[in-house]
């Protein structure tokens, strides 16, 4: 009985153990802190975001193809494809302060087009301030409801 009671004692004992730390620790399983993203531009949801673009003091950037930016858009954005020529990039940069926090979206969160075009801004053109829409313009049409 005595061994019987040892064999379901000690694994019972280290899972519960394990799940408390998960569950306290701050970069545990259930943690609620945001975690960084691997392409490392900062989320930024709607709401976050919708005051400081109405005031002009961020700007708003649809990294999507001209005929989506055409069909839909989110009022204010410019639209300055992910795929643009380099002089583009060039252009759009000395054309708007890099001072500016720029966000940029494109359809979805899955979407890449929006890392794409931070990654183009920052390399090519030296910005350095730049966020993501988190949810891209869907998350927006989400927020709107």
């Amino acid at each position: 009985m005595k061994t019987l009671w040892r064999f379901f004692f000690f694994p019972t004992a280290a899972l519960c153990l394990g799940t408390g730390w998960h569950l306290v620790h701050p970069s545990g399983l259930w943690s609620f802190q945001k975690k960084a993203p691997a392409d490392g531009f900062a989320r930024v949801t709607w709401s976050e975001a919708a005051a400081k673009v109405a005031s002009g003091e961020w700007l708003l950037i649809d990294a999507r193809v001209e005929e989506e930016y055409a069909a839909a858009h989110i009022p204010g954005a410019v639209s300055l494809p992910s795929h643009s020529f380099p002089e583009m990039i060039t252009f759009f940069s000395e054309e708007q302060s890099r001072d500016k926090t720029a966000v940029i979206y494109c359809d979805t969160a899955e979407c890449d087009r929006s890392v794409e075009l931070a990654r183009r801004l920052q390399k090519e053109a030296g910005w350095t301030d730049l966020r993501i829409l988190d949810g891209g313009m869907l998350g927006w049409k989400r927020s709107r409801r």
